[in-house]
């Protein structure tokens, strides 16, 4: 009987040990409160208030509608004491097939609303042959009287019947198609209903349930905030830019916008948002280094290609390991700048106001930063090809921004005057920024003289021939300030030694000949004050066998 006993309370020890063991699962009603957007990708932060008993809790934030990247988890506890973080992980959950009599059901409504569609289909069809003969039947009556009226004149009361059985007819027949047009809308607005909830019942990616299971263990039972983090795809951003160039202050506003646009199956309501330049897809190590080796080509195998660098990659999500999830501020902030966070090898902006995003894909443009900076503005032309003088600034980055390849909207004093593109700039790097031509600067390039000997004496042909060309270049400044002016211009190169070039006059020695190594391009470098006009005049005369026909002349 002790033995008995003693069974029994061991017993009961075990099941009330298990009981006491068993984590307690707290269903977490959370809401998204922060997403970084990368450019493919976006972590989203969700927060939740829960209530933790002492001892072991999981917490399930249940309901996560897009494909996460179960690598990048990573979790947040505030506002605790005492709370140990045992793991985080990715639940899937298939959900349990329908009822095999609900998928019936709606099969059988469908198939009865589609009988009531053919049924519909068939009156119309009636009601058109109907129409049909009433329109015979007017043309005839319309055919028919003029010829009646020769042998015999309809009585009023004829006319008026046939006037009255037409119009009541076809009064009758449009009142039907219109009741017909209603009850067609009607069908087709249920069926497509029962369509949707049959397809969503019979839909194999509607059988998952994607939910994110946080261990935590307490020493006292407390509320806390959990936030949760993960990284999906179908959210991007790209930059726009605007450059606002100021020639009197020879400074350049450069604002950045982001063309935003996610398709995550969840919308983002007054979150915080930021934007961040890393691409955590790209990974954080490296290429393997390997040697290039050359080795004689094989006589009869085809040659295999030589690999010059290895390009294995490891899918290594350095920007979640080094970012630290900040504490979150459920309430709104007035900021008004964009709080720029220097990551090291990125950039992030941290959008001032809350945001809200939907999840249809369409495109949000949203400004994260204005700088000035500082610019030189010169001017370069090429008049041999084109008479406008173009605009460029020299300018360098500063410290906080990144710009990123893109198209940039070019503005002169508040005037949209076209777009130009701008490469991949690091902070503080010095680059160039075309802004496209002003007309407020003056070029000219003339053909003043061309003369051609081709003889000796009297008539006597010579047995070379040669051509003097004379070239005039005006350039003018009409604007309020002094400018710096490139003329570049390319005069004739030979590559055969029969052809013979000689520059025999040149009013302005260039600042520069063969500029960046292409023969016989020159640069001359000038400054113009308000007003101010120059010219550029050079001569040359080509010299080659008289019946040899010049390409490029």
């Amino acid at each position: 009987m002790k033995k008995i006993t003693f069974l029994v309370v061991g017993v009961l020890l075990v099941i009330v040990f298990s009981c006491f063991c068993q984590a307690a699962e707290i269903i977490a009603d959370s809401r998204i409160v922060k997403v970084i957007v990368y450019p493919d990708c976006a972590r989203v932060s969700r927060l939740a208030q829960v209530k933790l008993n002492a001892g072991d809790n999981s917490i399930v934030f249940d309901s996560i509608v897009p494909v996460i990247d179960e690598n990048s988890l990573r979790v947040s506890l505030l506002d605790t004491e005492a709370v140990w973080l045992k793991g985080v992980r990715q639940k899937i959950d298939y959900l349990v097939q329908p009822a095999p009599e609900k998928v019936q059901k709606l099969r059988q409504q469908i198939r009865s609303l589609e009988d009531q569609q053919r049924k519909e289909q068939d009156f119309r069809r009636l009601l058109n042959d109907e129409k049909n003969f009433l329109d015979s039947l007017r043309f005839f009556v319309q055919a028919q009287l003029p010829r009646d009226l020769i042998t015999k004149v309809p009585t009023t009361a004829e006319l008026d019947g046939i006037y009255k059985f037409l119009d009541s007819r076809l009064k009758e027949y449009y009142q039907a198609m219109m009741d017909s047009d209603l009850r067609t809308r009607l069908l087709n607005e249920q069926l497509d209903v029962l369509r949707r909830e049959l397809s969503d019942i019979e839909n194999p990616t509607q059988r998952l349930k994607r939910s994110i299971v946080v261990e935590v263990e307490a020493k006292k039972a407390q509320t806390a905030k959990v936030i949760v983090s993960y990284l999906v795809k179908g959210a991007s951003w790209q930059p726009l830019y605007d450059a606002r160039a100021d020639f009197d202050k020879q400074q350049l506003e450069f604002i950045c916008y982001a063309i935003l646009r996610q398709t995550t199956g969840e919308p983002w309501s007054e979150v915080q948002l930021s934007i961040s330049t890393a691409v955590p897809s790209r990974g954080g190590v490296m290429p393997d280094i390997s040697s290039w080796i050359i080795r004689p080509r094989p006589p009869v195998e085809k040659s295999k290609s030589i690999a010059l660098m290895g390009v294995s990659r490891s899918a290594q999500y350095a920007e979640f390991e080094t970012d630290k999830i900040d504490r979150l501020d459920t309430e709104n902030t007035l900021v008004q700048e964009t709080a720029v966070l220097d990551k090291t090898t990125s950039l992030e902006y941290n959008l001032p106001q809350p945001v809200n995003v939907p999840c249809d894909g369409q495109e949000i443009t949203l400004p994260i930063i204005s700088r000035l900076l500082k610019a030189k503005f010169d001017y370069s032309s090429f008049p041999a090809k084109d008479n406008l003088a173009y605009v460029r600034a020299t300018l360098t980055n500063i410290e906080d921004m990144h710009i990123l390849p893109a198209k940039v909207n070019i503005f002169i004093s508040d005037m949209f005057v076209g777009s130009s593109k701008v490469d991949a700039i690091a902070p503080k790097e010095e680059f160039n920024l075309y802004l496209g031509a002003d007309e407020q600067v003056k070029i000219q390039r003339q053909l003043i003289e061309k003369r051609i000997e081709q003889t000796i004496l009297g008539a006597l042909p010579s047995p070379n021939k040669k051509t003097e060309f004379k070239f005039k270049i005006t350039v003018q400044n009409l604007k309020k300030q002094k400018v710096t002016l490139k003329i570049f211009e390319a005069l004739p190169v030979s590559e055969d030694d029969r052809i013979k070039v000689k520059i025999t006059y040149m009013s302005q020695k260039p600042t520069q000949e063969n500029w960046q190594d292409k023969k016989g391009v020159c640069l001359w470098e000038m400054e113009l004050a308000p007003q101010e006009k120059k010219e550029i005049t050079y001569s040359f005369n080509i010299e080659h066998p008289r019946d040899m026909q010049i390409e490029g002349l």
